[in-house]
């Protein structure tokens, strides 16, 4: 986020044409002590680096309704979905839209000339059917009325009060096409709920379709050249990930830092706990080293074997978010749950990369397997596979990653002796 608010300032800064930067939904994406920790700061940072609206996307509610409606009104950020309907009240969840003036003045809280900008929500679940999320907890359940004519009636209002108009469609890319088919008047549709990256405008209908990815893992930037009119005579769009050559923001890193602080401090009660302990899954490196003396040697000479001392080091040894990526099977049976608890599941042992060794153990012992799981034990022990890297080595913690060649860093195969 620091190295985000870094490029938007930049942008701002060469070129002074008037900017709008929206969300398409699911900021926050998770339950638990951890996620709501996490949406405090991610809304806090939506603050300062200006967002100017948010769909509301079903991740969203996942720490409550209360909570959403809290935090995006503390942080002021607008929340926009015309669709979602309290089933108790009959009311709107959120306002449908917000309008956005660009390009005029500003004197005491009163602005002046420039246009105006409309920016609506729409929702939709990917199965396109769902008329209703259920309730849940305290909060009452919420109607999902028809996003085509929610949409339509939107729009027309928006013609009347504003210059151009923005959807914010938490539907995901297929119903976003199939939406934009049904509708019109809308100029630029931002897609969310989804991985698909789309960063050149794709014409439906005559709107003008995005779509940046998730997790925030890219920034989607759609450069718009309008003529006196105000219409669009270009569209340009691409999305730009914040590698290490960005620098932090400072105001924004502050805010990263605080966050980081109170996550580890969460995190020194929250690591998982089972009542599974005695059920042998993982069996750690030192059971492998007993016929793999080589491979083990070869493996305590990577930083895989000194994995957590990174965390130490950064005072982050208690943050989940990290602690899942440094040590063996996190949360899992026996694999890592505490350091008091299972501290011989430190660091990133032989497991993480060829899967829960007990049953390659019984499979050498000659125990009775099924052929499925003799099968699976024997391919195993060939190679690690690249889903199993990525899952930490991923766009968000290791950009630079490739596994062809990194793979080679931390190989010691051999072939499977028969």
């Amino acid at each position: 986020m620091a190295r985000r608010a870094t490029y938007i300032n930049r942008l701002a800064q060469a070129d002074p044409a008037p900017t709008i930067s929206v969300d398409a939904g699911d900021l926050i994406g998770g339950t638990g002590n951890l996620f709501e920790v996490k949406g405090r700061y991610l809304f806090e940072t939506y603050r300062k680096l200006g967002v100017d609206a948010m769909a509301v996307g079903i991740t969203d509610l996942d720490q409550g309704h209360d909570y959403l409606k809290k935090y995006a009104a503390k942080y002021r950020i607008p929340l926009v979905s015309c669709n979602l309907y309290d089933a108790e009240t009959n009311e709107r969840f959120v306002d449908p839209y917000v309008i956005k003036r660009v390009g005029g003045k500003k004197f005491l809280g009163f602005e002046w000339g420039g246009k105006s900008v409309g920016i609506f929500g729409v929702f939709m679940l990917i199965d396109d059917v769902s008329t209703m999320l259920p309730k849940k907890g305290d909060d009452p359940a919420l109607i999902i009325r028809d996003a085509r004519i929610s949409s339509r009636e939107v729009i027309e209002e928006l013609k009347q009060k504003t210059d151009f108009i923005i959807c914010l469609a938490n539907t995901g890319w297929v119903n976003a096409t199939n939406l934009a088919r049904g509708v019109t008047g809308i100029d630029v549709m931002v897609v969310g709920n989804g991985a698909n990256i789309k960063p050149k405008p794709f014409l439906v209908n005559d709107i003008a379709l995005v779509m940046p990815g998730d997790l925030g893992k890219q920034l989607g930037i759609l450069e718009l050249k309008m003529n006196e009119s105000f219409r669009v005579e270009e569209r340009e769009g691409r999305t730009q990930a914040f590698e290490e050559n960005f620098a932090d923001d400072p105001v924004v890193a502050e805010i990263v830092d605080r966050y980081r602080v109170e996550l580890n401090e969460v995190g020194r009660t929250y690591m998982p706990t089972t009542s599974e302990l005695d059920r042998v899954r993982f069996v750690g490196a030192e059971a492998c080293a007993e016929c793999h003396l080589s491979e083990y040697e070869q493996w305590m000479s990577t930083p895989h074997a000194d994995a957590i001392t990174t965390l130490i080091e950064a005072e982050q040894a208690y943050n989940p978010e990290c602690v899942k990526c440094h040590v063996t099977g996190y949360g899992k049976f026996n694999g890592f749950h505490s350091y008091e608890k299972t501290s011989n599941m430190v660091n990133v042992q032989c497991e993480v990369c060829h899967g829960s060794g007990i049953d390659h153990i019984n499979y050498v012992r000659g125990e009775g397997l099924s052929d499925a799981i003799r099968t699976r034990q024997k391919a195993f022990t060939l190679a690690a596979t690249e889903d199993r890297c990525v899952a930490c080595h991923n766009s968000e913690h290791d950009q630079d990653f490739f596994f062809d060649t990194d793979v080679k860093l931390v190989d010691h195969s051999r072939l499977f002796e028969k």
